[in-house]
């Protein structure tokens, strides 16, 4: 009997997983790939609210609102222009006011996380000198509490922010938007705004960074008349990072940018600083890891803001976690409706074998904001470093950022991928495209301990509850106009 040569001989019609597919090419065997998944379970109230939108009139006109709000994203011109006091920057953020990160929650039902955040926050401000007092204080109801991404603001971690922390500030010179976001705060990657915590030594090291390195950093940024960022996060996309849980090559450029001009004023005598002042500020900016992190959510949040409010928009611009619920908001309906879930915990790699899930705490942060602008968890395919967090591979990586495409609205110009053969990365999710494909977007983050700390790394899915309850309220306000 002849023998057969399995590999010319066979003929495969693959359907559904594009993993099976792809081996099969990658082994000579002739395969054709059928897109198909199983159809997605929607109860009948998700089905006819998205009916209700789906009709061809009220479709063009959801289209025509899309590209409006994607296009603040892929058409925005980010620039590090400033470092100012939140207090002058943040709308809202009075005196006794607190900021944290997440959709809004009371003081009793925080985990413990925010709490002692709360507490850390008045005793950083001087409102209280125990922290039984400032518990006292902050169930008095004197304390305002209120969520980041309700104002102007990025709150990435426990987003604890009061009106003395310093800020960076990122314009949208397209529009004009501006966010203030808080700095790394220092080699430790710890402290007062990412983890709530509270001591003389932290408080004296942002003292530090608000009296010593920031005046130097805002003169640089004023002779250079700001740092554009979008060139920036372009080029690193190329280089590795998906700028969410990777900061690598940001940090890398954001330094061969900043530090000539710091050696610039270290040679000027006129400057106005001492030698001293300058290269304890080089030190800080260059010893932080993942420094540009914060920069990259500013971007990600002056774009957001441009895009809140587009009339009949179903593209989100919000997500985030509390460690109790996670929400997100969507563009047409304004930027004070959230639609929450239970918050997810993430899959992922564990810095040691001691911890497990039990030790995880439910996501807390709004730094998936960067996803909301097409970066982190949509960019997988730009850092399968990143990836391999989960044990995944260069292919897997590759297919989810090609099912978020499947979810998004465009595609971003500014941001190819060597990856995927330079395609662009996609940008702009949208709450129907979701509910049609039951395909949920991909964020990328940090697992944090109950205790507080980082145990790990890794990623999650935005609860699809949340886009059943966006659709819903997006049915209510546009079906009948």
């Amino acid at each position: 009997m002849a023998e057969k040569n399995y590999k010319s001989d066979l003929r495969v019609i693959n359907i559904g997983t594009q993993f099976f597919y792809d081996a099969l090419e990658a082994q000579g065997v002739k395969a054709t790939q059928i897109n198909w998944r199983p159809p997605v379970k929607q109860s009948e109230e998700v089905k006819a609210a998205l009916a209700a939108v789906s009709t061809p009139e009220l479709k063009a006109k959801i289209d025509a609102a899309n590209q409006k709000a994607v296009h603040c994203v892929i058409d925005s011109q980010p620039f590090l222009v400033d470092i100012l006091p939140a207090g002058d920057v943040i709308e809202g953020l009075d005196d006794y006011t607190i900021i944290h990160s997440g959709p809004p929650i009371k003081y009793e039902d925080m985990v413990m996380l925010h709490q002692r955040g709360m507490v850390s926050a008045c005793r950083f401000e001087g409102w209280a000198k125990t922290d039984e007092e400032a518990v006292e204080l902050v169930k008095s109801g004197k304390v305002k509490i209120i969520s980041a991404l309700d104002t102007n603001t990025v709150g990435a971690g426990t987003g604890i922010i009061t009106k003395s922390v310093a800020m960076f500030i990122i314009e949208d010179r397209a529009t004009g938007k501006i966010s203030a976001n808080f700095p790394a705060e220092g080699p430790n990657q710890g402290g007062f705004c990412g983890w709530g915590l509270y001591s003389e030594e932290i408080a004296d090291y942002l003292r530090r960074m608000r009296e010593e390195f920031f005046p130097v950093m805002r003169a640089v940024l004023k002779k250079m008349g700001g740092m554009a960022v979008k060139p920036i996060l372009a080029e690193s996309f190329q280089m590795g990072d998906e700028n969410h849980t990777r900061q690598t090559a940001t940090d890398l450029i954001f330094d061969k940018k900043i530090l000539p001009e710091l050696f610039k004023l270290l040679a000027d005598e006129n400057s106005g600083f001492t030698k001293e002042q300058i290269m304890d500020t080089l030190d800080y900016i260059v010893e932080t890891p993942r420094f540009f992190h914060c920069i990259g959510q500013g971007a990600s949040r002056s774009a957001m803001l441009s895009a809140v409010g587009t009339e009949y928009s179903s593209m989100v611009t919000a997500i985030c976690g509390n460690g109790v619920e996670f929400g997100i908001k969507v563009a047409g309906l304004g930027d004070n409706e959230w639609f929450t879930a239970p918050a997810p915990l993430m899959k992922g790699r564990y810095t040691s074998s001691k911890f497990t899930e039990k030790d995880q705490l439910p996501w807390i942060g709004d730094s998936c904001v960067v996803e909301c602008a097409g970066m982190g968890g949509l960019a997988a395919a730009a850092s399968p470093i990143v990836c391999s967090l989960r044990g995944l591979k260069l292919k897997d990586a590759i297919h989810i950022t090609r099912e978020m495409e499947e979810i998004c609205i465009d595609h971003n110009p500014a941001f190819p991928v060597p990856n995927l053969d330079f395609d662009f990365l996609p940008v702009g999710i949208d709450i129907m495209k979701v509910i049609e494909t039951g395909i949920c977007p991909e964020i990328h983050g940090g697992m944090f301990n109950y205790q507080g700390g980082l145990i790990g790394a890794g990623s999650a899915r935005v609860p699809m509850q949340c886009f059943e309850k966006a659709i819903k309220a997006f049915a209510k306000k546009y079906a009948n106009k």
